[in-house]
């Protein structure tokens, strides 16, 4: 019986000390800091949008190779993207006649888009970049009924391959 009386003390012994351990971790004044993020990036600068470009659009994706080889003829009578005052690109905004200087603007959660630089990223008069690779980017108007008007839209490098590997 003693020996039953002695372990049930060290076990009441070692659940308290176990519980004030715990509790002593919890009342710490531990204060953890927010990381610390920086804008991501966006996967094409506005350097980069510079040039003359074939253009085409389409509704459905199934459309999407059609309308690159479509828009790479469009050479002929290409969509200029010219360079900015203030680092942006010349283009247009939909509905808007004449172009003017839009901005390359990156949301935290890596989304990129081409508008209005004296508006958020995301806003109703941008463009969402939403692929890019050495001879294209396409983009999507973030506006509904722009986007159902104007559909997705495919600009195609018209710079022959070797102009743009060496000038950059």
């Amino acid at each position: 019986m003693g020996f039953a009386i002695e372990r049930r003390a060290y076990l009441s012994t070692a659940f308290w000390i176990t519980g004030a351990a715990l509790l002593a971790g919890c009342a710490g004044d531990d204060v953890v800091s927010p990381a610390v993020t920086t804008p991501a990036l966006p996967p094409v600068t506005a350097e980069q949008l510079v040039g003359r470009w074939g253009l085409g659009s389409y509704h459905r994706d199934t459309d999407r190779d059609r309308t690159v080889k479509e828009a790479r003829a469009q050479c002929r009578n290409p969509y200029v993207i010219k360079a900015g005052a203030d680092g942006g690109v010349i283009m247009n905004l939909a509905d808007e006649k004449e172009p003017r200087e839009l901005l390359v603007k990156t949301t935290r959660e890596g989304r990129t888009f081409i508008g209005p630089g004296e508006r958020p990223a995301g806003d109703l008069t941008d463009m969402e970049i939403i692929a890019v690779d050495d001879t294209s980017f396409t983009v999507q108007w973030v506006d509904p009924d722009v986007s159902s008007r104007y559909g997705t839209m495919v600009y195609v490098n018209c710079a022959p391959r070797s102009a743009r590997t060496t000038a950059g």
